[in-house]
């Protein structure tokens, strides 16, 4: 099956004109209460690489790696703390740099010991 010239430039636009939900999530470890908390641009895409890397029993963040391989994917589990939507004129840098101030806001907010 080919996609012609025309219906290609359509499915671009409309992937373009998509909104965009990111947000600060937190991964945490239900053994010990270590957690990696960051911003994504796009929380769909991470919950779905997230929920791929357990299936898979591979870990997504080299800091967590020696916790994963003691007490395997069931012992994370991920929250979203916070969404927010790109605004219409708002560029990717700009976006990017919102949520990293959005990041720092709630790292305040847990125990910076327990970070990875």
């Amino acid at each position: 099956m080919t996609i012609d010239k025309e219906r290609k430039k359509e499915i671009i636009n409309e992937y373009k004109q998509r909104k965009t939900t990111g947000g600060v999530y937190k991964i945490t470890n239900t053994v010990n209460g270590k957690y990696i908390l960051k911003a994504e641009v796009d929380l769909q895409s991470f919950q779905n690489r997230f929920n791929f890397s357990m299936r898979m029993n591979s870990c997504l963040h080299p800091k967590m790696q020696k916790d994963f391989n003691e007490f395997g994917a069931e012992a994370f589990v991920l929250e979203f703390l916070e969404e927010v939507e790109k605004k219409e004129n708002e560029s990717m840098m700009g976006f990017r740099d919102r949520l990293k101030k959005l990041e720092e806001a709630w790292m305040e907010k847990y125990d910076r010991e327990k970070a990875y």
